[in-house]
């Protein structure tokens, strides 16, 4: 199953501007605020991990709701399950993600298969 989102990240900073933290802290994980809010484009971050989020849930075909997952980066970008019932909907499956920008846009692909 494959998910794909785009996003203007003009749009995320325009919407972080208008509602603040609470847009942030119900969208992202305490560890997605803290990675992003350490970049030095952090708009550019949470752009980008928004449109994860939203790819996975289109590639996965059932929302579970912001939280329940949380992209994180270590030396590539993953998708980690936090919600109780989508880790077991999800075993025995692998979740693979790539994260793309270039100048006001963001690109996020997920892809879901048998593992």
């Amino acid at each position: 199953m494959v998910g794909v989102d785009i996003v203007k990240i003009r749009r995320i900073e325009e919407i972080i501007d208008r509602w603040g933290e609470s847009f942030l802290d119900r969208v992202f994980s305490s560890r997605e605020r803290e990675y992003c809010d350490h970049q030095n484009n952090k708009n550019q971050c949470y752009a980008v991990r928004f449109a994860a989020k939203e790819s996975f849930y289109k590639a996965h075909n059932h929302p579970y709701g912001w939280k329940a997952i949380e992209v994180i980066y270590g030396g590539k970008p993953s998708i980690q399950i936090l919600d109780e019932r989508l880790k077991k909907e999800m075993r025995g499956y692998g979740i693979y993600l790539s994260l793309s920008h270039a100048e006001d846009i963001g690109i996020a692909i997920s892809l879901i298969t048998h593992a």
